[in-house]
């Protein structure tokens, strides 16, 4: 394959942008035919022969899956319109990484982190081919003899890259000084490149690496240069159709899966914990209702309900041919550092270990980041909750003053100061210079995770999507509306044994009555206010896009001298706290709140407020199994998690915005 230009000459220095290639200049022959204008007064009557074209790169600069002469120009440069696309290859497409050790040891948590296909220097079968980043040097059939090459990233990408081509038809890692010979330069040469990680602290690696190719003949040295750069860690976002709903296997600990006890989590195991079997069947028949008839995937934890606190779904993408994307999913871990028991060796919350063998294969990753500095830290009892990944979200794609935001924005919980997650995490998610977060101050809430008032589900709407909202004053609305009917002697709370209650004999006048409840509904109106105005200004969401739901809030009763006070927990069932499947319907939690008309007034509201977004509600009892539980309890979505389908995505690569690395918002700006 001949490229039309000759090789470039460059010196720009890494990260910068560069100059178009230029044509190298061999001053021997242009100056005989200078000599022999001024000689003649005019051209030599007869040319010599053409000189030898040499090899050049071509990748795939204009990202529409193909490499072909359309991508020659700036592929030296990088922006967010041009420049070619790298997978993170963090997968283990023949499932080759050990869960334990050959003793049946656990591993460390690092140690179980560290294998995947970007490990080691082989190309893992077809399917981590696949994965590799075509590059090709064109044929030069007319290359002179005695030529050779050497291809190698540039300094700083170096350990983060891996560049292999293929020789003697199989794919080879290439060492920056391996010569590729005279006799493949002129057939052509065949590269692929895996870049090792994603980019998790911009000042040790920007995710950018610059091939170079250097090309030794009897005229010199020529070189030529192609960037690449590597795909951002993308989350998954609430309106992508559920493809597997996951929760707890509380009769399996992690560590019998991790030393390769047979697990099929399509079985579903025996109900073990108070209220499981309930919520186990209304969840299957959501998503029954949802269209979505894949059973439950069960997850070992070994008596860990907080699913959703053990990880966050996402994928790295790059072009392919047809206008489509090439995914590699990525299980990313919870940076929650457990007090009590985190040690140097296992300083992540055991369950989520079960994602190691249980997710991670061919087209999955599992990936985690969290401070080390952390373990043993006296505050991670206080404020450790931050750095679950229940506190961490998407706001769906959407356009706001220009800006395209094809993947959403990731969003999280926190104030920028104790109530926030692990600083290294949020770092890492900025670096990856899309989805920029945003963060809102959750330090008003007990557990202080964002999925306790907010929610999102496709809507027939202008944005495509709403927010689901708790609304504390509407919830106090209801229940006056109740009282003010000659009903405030009723039980608040309906349908659950009173023994099973906070405060069994409570009424809907002594709840109205009730000091921490009309406090804890101040402070979760300043709270809940102050997050939609930074949602307002961060993504331009209105009145219009919001669906406001019921809910009751309490102050905790907290001991003297802890250091978070006035804060906050659901009383009632939060009906924000719930899942929705991407396909119309909304799994949320049971109200349990009194009747009207034969109908839970909170249950009746939520179902008339999402009837204008077209999403129907499938009720989930959770009251046993999630709510009551520990001190502040959780939801339908705290008590699952999801892995959804990537068929459909929009490229990420098409964001329009300005470039931003770090979070804005509530956080670190």
């Amino acid at each position: 394959m001949n490229h039309d230009a000759s090789p470039a000459v460059l010196a720009s220095a890494p990260g910068s942008r560069r100059r178009r290639p230029r044509r190298p200049v061999r001053a021997g022959r242009c100056l005989a035919v200078l000599l022999a204008v001024a000689a003649t007064g005019g051209l030599p009557t007869s040319v010599a022969r053409a000189a030898p074209l040499l090899p050049t790169f071509r990748a795939d600069t204009d990202r529409d899956g193909l490499i072909t002469a359309d991508d020659d120009a700036r592929k030296d440069e990088w922006s967010r319109e041009r420049g070619a696309l790298m997978l993170p290859n963090v997968d283990d497409d023949q499932e080759r990484c050990p869960t334990a050790g050959s003793d049946g040891s656990r591993l460390s948590d690092d140690s179980l982190a560290a294998c995947n296909d970007a490990a080691d220097d082989v190309v893992n079968g077809k399917d981590d081919l696949a994965d590799l980043a075509p590059v090709r040097l064109g044929a030069e059939p007319r290359l002179a003899a005695g030529s050779s090459a050497t291809v190698a990233a540039d300094p700083a990408a170096r350990d983060h890259v891996r560049i292999f081509a293929e020789r003697g038809g199989r794919m080879v890692a290439l060492a920056p000084d391996d010569r590729l010979t005279t006799r493949e330069l002129r057939q052509g040469v065949r590269l692929g490149v895996e870049a090792r990680d994603f980019v998790r602290d911009p000042e040790r690696w920007d995710g950018f690496a610059d091939l170079v190719l250097r090309v030794d003949g009897a005229g010199g040295t020529v070189e030529d240069r192609v960037r690449l750069k590597v795909a951002p860690l993308v989350f998954e976002h609430d309106l992508m159709p559920v493809r597997h709903l996951l929760t707890a296997d509380h009769t399996t600990e992690p560590a019998e899966v991790e030393r390769g006890r047979p697990y099929d989590p399509s079985a579903q195991p025996e109900p073990v914990n108070p209220g499981e079997a309930a919520f186990r069947r209304d969840l299957r028949r959501g998503l029954d209702r949802a269209g979505l008839p894949a059973p439950l995937f069960n997850y070992p934890t070994g008596g860990d309900v907080w699913m959703q606190d053990l990880f966050k779904s996402a994928y790295a993408s790059v072009p392919a041919p047809g206008g489509r994307e090439h995914h590699v999913g990525v299980v990313v871990r919870s940076a929650d550092v457990m007090p009590g028991t985190a040690t140097r060796e296992f300083p992540l919350r055991d369950a989520s270990r079960s994602a190691f063998p249980l997710l991670r294969g061919s087209g999955t990753g599992v990936v985690q980041q969290y401070d080390p500095q952390r373990v043993g830290a006296d505050d991670n009892q206080y404020y450790g909750s931050f750095s679950s990944t229940g506190n961490f979200g998407t706001l769906p794609p959407y356009r706001l003053r220009g800006h395209d935001y094809p993947v959403g924005r990731v969003l999280y919980g926190g104030n920028g100061a104790e109530e926030s997650p692990d600083p290294s995490f949020v770092r890492m998610l900025a670096a990856q210079g899309y989805q920029r977060p945003i963060a809102l101050d959750t330090a008003w809430l007990g557990v202080g995770h964002i999925d306790e008032f907010l929610s999102f589900v496709p809507a027939r709407n202008a944005r495509g999507w709403a927010a689901v909202v708790a609304d504390p004053d509407l919830g106090r609305k209801l229940l006056s509306a109740l009282a003010e009917d000659g009903r405030g002697d009723e039980p608040l709370v309906r349908g659950v044994p009173a023994q099973d209650t906070e405060e069994p004999g409570l009424t809907v006048a002594g709840a109205l009555r009730k000091d921490s409840l009309s406090r804890g509904t101040e402070i979760a109106r300043r709270g809940i206010d102050a997050a939609l105005r930074t949602l307002h200004d961060r993504a331009g969401l209105t009145e219009r896009d919001i669906v406001r739901v019921p809910a009751l809030f309490n102050e905790l009763e907290l001991p003297a001298g802890y250091p978070r006070q006035g804060v906050v927990a659901n009383y009632l069932p939060a009906a924000a706290n719930g899942v929705s499947t991407g396909t119309g319907v909304y799994l949320a939690p049971r109200q349990h709140a009194p009747e009207a008309g034969g109908a839970d007034v909170f249950e009746q509201a939520v179902e008339k407020a999402l009837e204008g977004t077209g999403t129907r509600v499938a009720w989930v009892e959770d009251w046993e199994y999630a709510h009551s539980l520990g001190t502040v309890g959780g939801e339908v979505h705290c008590a699952t998690n999801t892995v959804r389908g990537l068929t459909g995505t929009r490229p990420w690569w098409t964001e329009r915005s300005g470039t931003a690395a770090r979070p804005t918002g509530g956080g670190p700006s």
